[in-house]
């Protein structure tokens, strides 16, 4: 009955961290960086999915102008530069992600029907792609992809789409949107939600803070990605210490606290990916919520020289 009784708290604790990550964290990821308008006007690609159910739209100021950010956008694909993203993570899959680290003038050009690879084409039954379906040389390009569950051979029913719009002579915005037909199942979507979202926006925003990055003389460390991946796995790590904690620990409270902590931490890593140092802060009061050694309850106070216990004082010789 012990075992329930804290399975039901983890489980309770668990839905009040999901329902405020879906009320108030998602959003904030859809529409990341982007203004109101931003996330309101027409781009290139949106004919693709013409009736869309689903759409989300991100932005970053890069400061160059966009004649000189357009090389390295257009170099995007696993068969070209790489995606500026976490390529450990990548790789970890199997996607043999190149290091984007110099302009490649031969992987720049694109046709209508060309294929953006995310993974080797003999790996994944040739599937890892998505389709090159509208293009404005030097601002934007835009790809046809398939949602979670649609078939191969059928039509394509999401949108991806990379575009630059100046501001100034140095200064331009990248706008990435993606969009997804409605219709979708219950399932589907409780899939894009709870995993499909949040896992291609940490993905996404690395690609976007990376290529901005590169573009600006200062490309991401490959050191502090690794340093990041790690502070995940371990807090991910925590998490199901945290639990076995609570479900066969005499004191619950504590390991509840570091459960609930550690979810908000992951969720603080993996999406808002602050400094290397402020992620380690993070974890580390996660450890200390969960160990950080305290006077037992009951147990007795020594002041001036006599110990004062249930009630009585002893005077110590």
């Amino acid at each position: 009955m012990r075992v329930l009784q804290r399975c039901g708290m983890l489980v309770g604790t668990f839905a009040l961290i999901f329902v405020g990550f879906l009320w108030f964290v998602r959003p904030w990821y859809l529409s990341w960086g982007a203004t109101a308008d931003e996330q309101q006007l027409a781009l290139p690609g949106d004919e693709i999915v013409r009736d869309a159910g689903a759409q989300n739209t991100r932005a970053i100021t890069i400061h160059a102008p966009a004649d000189q950010i357009w090389p390295w956008l257009a170099q995007l694909g696993q068969d070209r530069g790489g995606f500026y993203s976490y390529r450990r993570l990548e790789n970890l899959v199997g996607c043999e992600m190149p290091d984007p680290g110099m302009l490649l003038p031969e992987k720049q050009h694109w046709q209508l029907g060309d294929k953006l690879w995310m993974y080797p084409p003999e790996k994944a039954s040739g599937q890892g792609f998505a389709t090159l379906r509208a293009m404005v040389p030097g601002r934007a390009l835009a790809f046809g992809t398939r949602m979670f569950g649609t078939e191969s051979d059928d039509p394509e029913d999401g949108s991806w789409a990379f575009v630059l719009v100046p501001i100034d002579a140095g200064t331009t915005r990248l706008l990435v949107r993606g969009r997804g037909a409605e219709g979708r199942s219950l399932l589907g979507t409780a899939f894009d939600r709870s995993i499909f979202e949040p896992v291609h926006f940490a993905m996404e925003r690395r690609m976007m803070t990376g290529l901005a990055g590169t573009v600006e003389g200062a490309p991401p460390s490959g050191l502090d990605d690794d340093l990041q991946i790690l502070l995940w796995m371990t807090t991910f790590a925590l998490i199901g210490v945290a639990k076995l904690l609570v479900v066969f620990q005499d004191e619950w409270r504590r390991p509840l606290a570091g459960f609930a902590s550690s979810l908000v931490v992951f969720q603080v890593l993996t999406l808002a990916q602050p400094p290397v140092f402020v992620g380690a802060l993070l974890v580390l009061g996660v450890v200390a919520v969960l160990w950080w050694p305290m006077r037992a309850r009951g147990a007795p106070a020594h002041r001036d020289g006599a110990t004062v216990a249930g009630g009585g004082t002893t005077t110590v010789v």
